[in-house]
């Protein structure tokens, strides 16, 4: 699923891009959420895990620049997308890396070939993978083939699709390499939320059946994770 975000003070902008965000990826068989915020400190505030951000320009607060670099700093890896009325902004965009810079009233056009642009930098990275490496051998196992990593007094145990691998490793450079790809649920697993069927009672529950522990200073920003899918589905 693509995970969308969408940030302006104008409501009927936000519904508007939403839509057509939505129509779009739809015609293409595209899964995907798009959630709506309003100003920059709700999104600043959410776990963060969206692969797109549309972000207006001018906003009360903070303005939508400033915003950019604040969601860089705090590690936000996506693709960022400008949707403004002053196209005098457009150089800024350069300095946060973004997508494009789309001048308002939006044409339809110049937004498809934006998102078709987003598409292929996402597809290019859900293919990439974890590179593992040890003394005899290395191997790239794909995001989208695993279900959970676990780690076991030194060793790591990665569950995949086809079956079990590990290997000696730190967790935190496992961590660092996963980067949003996975979710620390505890401090000894990382999930892909994409395989989440069910939460209940401090334990995630994959769509393999394994049930595996969150921790209880996860289980909020787990929550909130979840809220997040669930309204931008709305």
């Amino acid at each position: 699923m693509i995970k969308i975000a969408v940030c302006d003070d104008e409501p009927a902008m936000r519904e508007k891009l939403k839509q057509m965000i939505s129509q779009f990826l739809s015609r293409r068989d595209e899964t995907c959420s798009v959630t709506c915020y309003a100003g920059g400190v709700p999104l600043l505030l959410s776990s963060l895990k969206f692969d797109l951000i549309f972000l207006d320009i001018r906003m009360p607060g903070e303005d939508g620049m400033t915003l950019a670099r604040r969601l860089r700093q705090k590690g936000f890896g996506g693709e960022l997308i400008f949707v403004s009325v002053f196209p005098e902004y457009m150089p800024d965009a350069f300095e946060v890396e973004a997508l494009d810079y789309l001048c308002k009233p939006i044409d339809r056009c110049r937004l498809e070939a934006a998102l078709k642009r987003g598409l292929k930098r996402l597809k290019n990275r859900t293919e990439q993978g974890l590179f593992i490496q040890t003394v005899n051998w290395c191997r790239t196992v794909k995001f989208q083939d695993i279900y959970y990593c676990e780690v076991i007094n030194r060793k790591i145990y990665i569950h995949t699709r086809s079956g079990i691998m590990d290997y000696y490793g730190k967790m935190k450079e496992l961590e660092l390499q996963a980067g949003s790809r996975l979710f620390k649920c505890h401090r000894s697993y990382l999930i892909n939320l994409d395989y989440l069927s069910e939460y209940r009672g401090g334990t995630a529950v994959l769509e393999n059946g394994e049930q595996i522990p969150v921790a209880k200073s996860c289980r909020q920003l787990l929550m909130e994770r979840l809220m997040e899918e669930m309204a931008g589905e709305e």
